[in-house]
């Protein structure tokens, strides 16, 4: 059981993960399992504009630029954050789209892998008391989003963790493997243990602007298009038909969080050097019968793709277009403008238009450890529009005045 001075260092606070994470660990798997949490953040993230609760428990920190050499990661941590060796389980959520407008996927993969290594290596030097390490990845370690040689690999669902590694070269881009590679190898003959913890495609929020969540700028895309159009409007999904039909897994933030706090506490010994999936529902969530539910909560009519359609229809056009309209919609309802990045719709649109291949995962090894928790298709959706319209950022539902 989890003992009170248990101290959780989280790398990647301010990111989507990383900031589930940092708040549910105030208070799961109990109120009282960490006596410290500690969120790590590259670009400064205030406490009152985190979205985080007023705790004594909780500490944020930032300029640790895990891109810099080990030595110098080392001497920023060791000089930003107090009493290190205290720290007892570390969950590592951080990630670099740096080159998000290059085509050199390569240059992703050793930034993000080069971050890892000085993360694990720091820690284990710094932190004396580590018990637990975990590592986010996510299902590209099936192979689901290597675009450039789709006809080169096999998905076949429901995805299972003992699924083999796609081979080289198909799967040179994927980090994930160099990630756990170095992670086993830092671990040899060590007392702490770990986890590796895949999700699908993540529902989330955070309450500072990030490319790495598609959910916001749908619905900010939804709330403007009954805005301009009416209730009732029919309002077109935005991506390929195979995109529309195809069978996945959707992973809300709060549930990847919770599983991994669970594995890492709870389950320790059992989760050690494995690799577990995680998803609101083993049941497949296609958009088929998802963006029916987006459309009903914002008052519009959803119509699905057509068998012609084979890309992106281009709503951040259309967004853009309307940002008169937009300015008028917040004045209006009160609402606080948010910036959709540029980096963002590039994500969104290549989601929406290259994955297209049925991927749901076999969630049957975290079970077997207990954790069940579930959401049914739709709520983690519903979960982030909550926080949205809290933050004023949406109408909420019953708001609407025409």
């Amino acid at each position: 059981m989890a003992e009170p001075n248990n101290v959780a260092l989280v790398f990647g606070a301010s990111g989507i993960s990383g900031w589930a994470v940092t708040k549910c660990a105030l208070s799961y798997p109990t109120p009282t399992t960490f006596a410290r949490v500690i969120g790590l953040t590259n670009r400064p993230l205030p406490l009152e504009k985190s979205g985080l609760p007023q705790n004594s428990r909780l500490e944020l920190y930032s300029g640790v630029n895990l891109r810099a050499s080990l030595d110098e990661v080392l001497a920023k941590l060791q000089e930003t954050v107090p009493n290190l060796e205290d720290v007892t389980h570390v969950y590592y959520l951080a990630y670099s789209n740096a080159t998000a407008y290059s085509v050199d996927v390569m240059a992703i993969r050793d930034i993000n892998v080069g971050m890892t290594y000085n993360a694990v290596h720091a820690v284990d030097r710094l932190c004396k008391n580590l018990k637990f390490f975990v590592l986010q990845t996510g299902t590209n370690n099936y192979g689901v989003a290597v675009f450039r040689f789709q006809e080169h690999i096999t998905i076949t669902p429901p995805l299972r963790e003992d699924n083999p590694r796609i081979p080289s070269p198909w799967g040179d881009e994927i980090f994930y493997y160099a990630q756990v590679d170095l992670l086993k190898e830092a671990n040899k003959g060590k007392s702490w243990k770990w986890c590796e913890v895949r999700p699908d495609m993540i529902i989330g929020h955070v309450p500072l602007p990030t490319s790495m969540t598609y959910v916001e700028p749908l619905a900010l895309y939804l709330m403007l298009y009954r805005y301009v159009n009416g209730a009732g409007a029919t309002a077109v999904f935005p991506g390929s038909y195979n995109h529309y039909i195809h069978t996945y897994t959707p992973s809300s933030q709060d549930i990847i969080a919770r599983s991994e706090l669970y594995l890492s506490i709870e389950k320790p010994d059992q989760a050690h050097g494995e690799a577990f999936n995680t998803a609101d529902n083993a049941t497949p969530a296609p958009w088929t019968l998802v963006w029916p539910k987006l459309c009903e909560y914002f008052g519009l009519t959803a119509q699905g793709a057509s068998h012609e359609d084979n890309g992106w229809k281009d709503i951040d056009k259309w967004w853009i277009a309307h940002q008169d309209d937009y300015t008028r919609m917040c004045e209006e309802y009160g609402l606080r403008p948010r910036e959709i990045l540029p980096e963002t719709w590039i994500l969104l649109a290549a989601g929406f238009t290259f994955l297209g291949r049925n991927r749901e995962m076999c969630l049957d090894k975290i079970r077997g450890l207990g954790f069940t928790e579930e959401y049914p298709v739709g709520h983690g959706y519903f979960r982030v529009f909550e926080r949205l319209v809290e933050e004023k950022i949406l109408v909420g539902r019953e708001d609407w005045t025409k």
